[in-house]
């Protein structure tokens, strides 16, 4: 940019991280131009310019073409982890190309700072009576997950089923497991599992849909 830059760079980057958390999507430049309160899409271009050339972010065509990368951070005090969207068909694959973005969290706020973590997207109301550490778990909210192959009973857990990820509530019955559902809709219905399935993780934390970065 050959003026002077009325944000840093951090401050573009944390708009962009506020903006997907509220949207559920990467922003597009007219809704970068309102959050940073500048008079021009053509400023956003540059910053965006400055962003990619940087390494912080990625590209390509399209009105939301944008994600943010994993970016270094000096602060031993924190730690970022991915979104990797919905809980989709197939197994979570923790990889670059399927990550949507960062979020930035304090190492002293995870119950298990060591341990790898990445954010889901709810989709559907299947667990809005649920609540994990005070926070219901609505659609549209995120979800931290600690991953990990095992859960103990009565923990909120990221389960594979028929290669589908779902977010239920594990319980277990005589010789089996069920995954219950927590919702005010009755069409909701529990889950119940052999021995055969997989664990992706446990739900930690709800981000609620809209809510700040937590630094």
């Amino acid at each position: 940019m050959g003026r002077k830059r009325r944000h840093t760079k951090a401050e573009v980057l944390e708009i962009i991280q506020r903006l997907f958390l509220k949207l559920g999507m990467p922003p597009t430049v007219e809704e970068l131009r309102a959050a940073l309160k500048v008079g021009s899409t053509r400023t956003v271009q540059r910053y965006l310019d400055w962003l990619e050339e940087e390494g912080d972010i990625d590209r390509w065509s399209g009105a939301r073409g944008l994600r943010l990368r994993r970016g270094r951070t000096t602060d031993i005090a924190t730690i970022r982890v991915p979104i990797v969207g919905t809980a989709p068909a197939g197994a979570l694959m923790i990889a670059e190309q399927n990550i949507e973005g960062w979020v930035q969290f304090q190492k002293t706020g995870l119950r298990s700072p060591h341990a790898t973590h990445f954010l889901l997207r709810v989709v559907g109301n299947s667990m809005n009576k649920a609540k994990v550490q005070g926070g219901t778990i609505e659609s549209g909210d995120l979800v931290l997950v600690r991953q990990q192959a095992t859960a103990d009973q009565n923990e909120v857990v990221v389960v594979l089923v028929d290669g589908q990820a779902t977010i239920k509530r594990l319980t277990r019955g005589s010789g089996y497991w069920i995954l219950k559902p927590e919702s005010t809709d009755s069409k909701n219905k529990p889950i119940v599992l052999d021995q055969e399935f997989q664990i992706q993780g446990v739900v930690t934390q709800v981000l609620k849909q809209g809510s700040k970065l937590i630094k």
